[in-house]
């Protein structure tokens, strides 16, 4: 018996496919209860692009605030985009794959629903990925700037990136990616060969399952980069404003269970990508090191963290003791 997930995409698929050439690029948006302000600036960002040859294709998560309007509205607007509505929340994992499965690109890019693009970001890496030279490369990444209470953050990260021939370098420069600094490198929200992401194993029920996805796409090949901010990104600290358990359960609502693992799971499923990569054995065991120092750093952080709440709490109470004491006297 077909999941639900699996119905709508089909319905989907058989009403919007071979009816036209497919587009050169589509862009993804996996929606729910968007900003009406921020997604219509994504939107016209989309159609405003000097490529034209792309699909807007939208899978939207039963919103109820309407976003619903604001799709079709574009979509009766412009033919390039394509409005998916899902009859129930099936949550962000599930609902980041079925905009992808939905495309029809030869490129695909996904985009957060509160992000935008410059005007040529889609030339420019179509562009590059088109070069003979860079026939091999399964994506290409440029530099994004975020959106953080009204400021700009911007890294011109210039070290070492993901072009390296060597399955077992990028993937020990992706996990270091992993623990630097969430503005050096996103590789989900880059450009890449649609075909090269349906061979993986997509976005899994899984802790940290984007990072999973960015080491395994490490193994398939390398990315070019185009060294200028061409992608905007808004940055929210969700657990600062959500529990934990509540946006687990928004990620994956039947298997949030799955996803609250502590960090071993992520080395886990770090080191499952490796055996399971197409590479020699000698490459695999140049994999192992990564995962540990990867393991460490993060276990370290947690302890810090912890730590640091722990002196704080001890702090309060010391100081709210001696008031007391204060006040007797």
């Amino acid at each position: 018996m077909l999941s639900q997930f699996q119905k709508n995409t089909e319905k989907s698929l058989e009403h919007s496919s071979e009816k036209h050439t497919a587009p050169l690029v589509s862009f993804g948006l996996p929606v729910y209860n968007a900003s009406e302000p921020y997604l219509r600036q994504l939107l016209d960002s989309l159609l405003a692009q000097s490529l034209e040859d792309l699909e807007v294709v939208i899978s939207d998560n039963a919103s109820d605030n309407g976003t619903q309007e604001i799709c079709e509205e574009y979509a009766s607007r412009d033919s390039r985009v394509r409005y998916h509505r899902n009859k129930k929340n099936i949550g962000q994992v599930d609902n980041f794959n079925q905009v992808l499965k939905l495309a029809h690109g030869k490129y695909f890019r996904w985009v957060g629903s509160d992000d935008w693009l410059e005007p040529d970001y889609a030339s420019r890496c179509v562009e590059v990925l088109e070069a003979e030279k860079h026939k091999d490369f399964i994506g290409v990444s440029t530099y994004y700037d975020f959106l953080l209470d009204d400021q700009r953050h911007y890294q011109e990260y210039q070290g070492e990136r993901l072009d390296s021939p060597l399955a077992s370098v990028r993937f020990r420069r992706m996990v270091w990616f992993m623990t630097a600094d969430i503005g050096f490198i996103d590789p989900i929200y880059t450009m890449m060969y649609r075909e090269v992401l349906l061979k993986t194993n997509l976005l899994q029920h899984i802790p940290s399952m984007d990072q999973v996805l960015a080491v395994e796409l490490s193994f398939l090949g390398p990315f070019a980069h185009v060294p200028v901010c061409l992608a905007h990104r808004r940055w929210k600290n969700f657990f600062k404003k959500t529990s934990k358990e509540k946006l687990l359960k928004a990620y994956s609502p039947e298997q949030h269970q799955n996803v609250n693992k502590s960090d071993f799971h992520v080395s886990k499923a770090f080191l499952s990508v490796v055996w399971a990569a197409p590479i020699r054995n000698r490459e695999k065991i140049l994999c192992v090191l990564p995962v540990v120092n990867f393991t460490v750093i993060r276990m370290w952080r947690k302890f810090y963290r912890q730590f640091h709440i722990m002196t704080g709490s001890v702090k309060s109470f010391v100081l709210s003791r001696n008031k007391e004491a204060e006040s007797r006297e």
